[in-house]
């Protein structure tokens, strides 16, 4: 039997976001070495003082991707009914920020995790869990309606894509 205290301190953590992001995902880091993952201070800063709309003049490297990934992972396991959505400027590029930031994370949670929210889609473009929350990536999210969107690369998409730079500003 769980003692009520252990439990309360359980129920605690897992109520806390900041919480849940540093101690819950596994990532591969840059030297490609499977860690848990812990906010940086630029990941930190953002977490801190995130609004309903962040514009990240970013230098490079700083895991900025990562964390927004991570962070709408958490949202979609966590809570219900959430749609998450990342665009860049590829499909291959959405592919394997999807692959890599969201997919390896979700199959790293604890099992019970996984067990309570499991899969009920997987494809190479999106995960729709049984809490009828999903996180999908492509070059553009015209159709639903998405609490959460990262577009990866803006400046870039821009640049190449200028149409559809365009069209995700719409």
């Amino acid at each position: 039997m769980v003692e009520p205290e252990a439990f309360q301190k359980a129920a605690n953590q897992f109520s806390d976001w900041r919480w849940r992001l540093n101690n819950l995902y596994w990532i591969t880091d840059k030297q490609g070495k499977r860690t848990l993952f812990e906010m940086n201070w630029a990941q930190e800063a953002l977490f801190s003082n995130m609004h309903y709309m962040n514009a990240i003049l970013k230098a490079r490297q700083l895991g900025f991707t990562t964390f927004i990934q991570i962070f709408m992972l958490d949202a979609a396991v966590f809570n219900s009914d959430i749609r998450a959505g990342t665009i860049a400027h590829t499909l291959l590029d959405a592919q394997t920020i999807f692959r890599d930031k969201v997919k390896f994370p979700y199959d790293q949670l604890p099992e019970g995790i996984r067990t309570h929210v499991p899969v009920i889609k997987d494809s190479a473009t999106e995960l729709m869990l049984a809490n009828n929350s999903s996180i999908r990536v492509g070059t553009s999210l015209r159709s639903g309606t998405l609490q959460y969107l990262h577009v990866s690369e803006y400046g870039k998409l821009c640049a190449k894509y200028p149409e559809k730079a365009r069209e995700v500003r719409t």
